[in-house]
């Protein structure tokens, strides 16, 4: 079990084993944001979603923890303890544990509203997709035109889409050529429901990416710079009926090219990019990961 997972049979127990999923989610965020630890490295991150920050990757770990178990879903609303969730002792990282008692200590007596209320004052971004319009303190950002360009190695789901939300995107252009991931989020069927979650638009073109087999020998500086002088003067030539549909997309709306790596230099997003301006006439904006 991941040490956020045990953190969150943690929290349940100081809340006397059950809490609302609303409840459990703003303690996880406010761990984050709060407190020295702020949860671990690999702790859920957040973006702003209806009733303020959520996490979609929370979420789908306590189902694993319900199919394993060790919460229950008695009425859709609540995450509760089973016994056996009671009788598991996992073991926190000390820091961890004080921080997470310390969020349980300072805010978990509060009701629902009273917190809810905490958290839009104090972190009004995460009022932009608000459900009730009064409660959005801001409005959702929206991109002047570019062609912005985003990898999301090193980022769980939630953090990369809060990117987008904060960059003013509305459309995500996959430029994958085999969109699947072994992190969750990232495959091409659950980000593009993700994003419609989000009212961002997915559009995915294959034939835009580099496939698998030409990158199974990337190890120096010298093998990508081979790749990418295929990839402009061999692969891009073929696509350029393609590439005329995403530079409609790009005028007509904020959007970004997606693709795994960090770092535009070393991924073909940035090549991509580069005739994309040309057609264009529009910057490039490779947008940054938030350390």
């Amino acid at each position: 079990m991941l040490n956020r997972q045990k953190t969150i049979l943690f929290m349940l127990k100081r809340a006397g084993g059950s809490a609302s999923r609303l409840l459990l989610t703003k303690w996880a965020f406010l761990l984050a944001q709060e407190t020295p630890s702020q949860g671990g490295k690999a702790f859920y991150q957040f973006l702003p979603y209806h009733y303020g920050p959520y996490s979609f990757s929370l979420a789908r770990e306590i189902s694993a923890l319900v199919r394993d178990g060790f919460i229950e879903e008695p009425n859709g609303k609540t995450w509760s303890l089973t016994r056996a969730g009671f009788q598991d002792d996992p073991v926190l990282p000390v820091d961890i544990e004080r921080d997470a008692a310390g969020v349980m200590r300072k805010y978990g007596a509060a009701s629902l509203e009273a917190l809810l209320d905490s958290i839009y004052t104090r972190y009004p971004w995460f009022t932009v997709n608000s459900k009730e319009e009064r409660k959005r303190v801001q409005a959702r950002p929206i991109a002047t035109p570019a062609v912005h360009t985003l990898g999301y190695e090193g980022l769980m789901v939630d953090g990369f889409l809060d990117r987008l939300v904060r960059s003013g995107i509305q459309c995500l252009v996959d430029v994958r050529h085999n969109p699947v991931s072994r992190r969750y989020g990232f495959h091409k069927s659950t980000l593009s429901r993700l994003c419609e979650h989000l009212g961002i638009e997915y559009r995915h073109f294959p034939e835009l990416g580099v496939p698998s087999e030409n990158r199974t020998s990337l190890h120096i500086l010298s093998d990508y710079r081979a790749l990418f002088e295929r990839y402009q003067h061999d692969m891009l030539p073929r696509q350029a009926a393609t590439i005329q549909k995403v530079a409609k997309i790009l005028e007509t709306r904020p959007s970004v090219l997606v693709c795994m790596e960090a770092k535009p230099e070393f991924c073909h997003r940035s090549h991509l990019a580069t005739a994309l301006a040309k057609l264009t006439g529009l910057p490039i904006k490779h947008l940054a990961i938030p350390q």
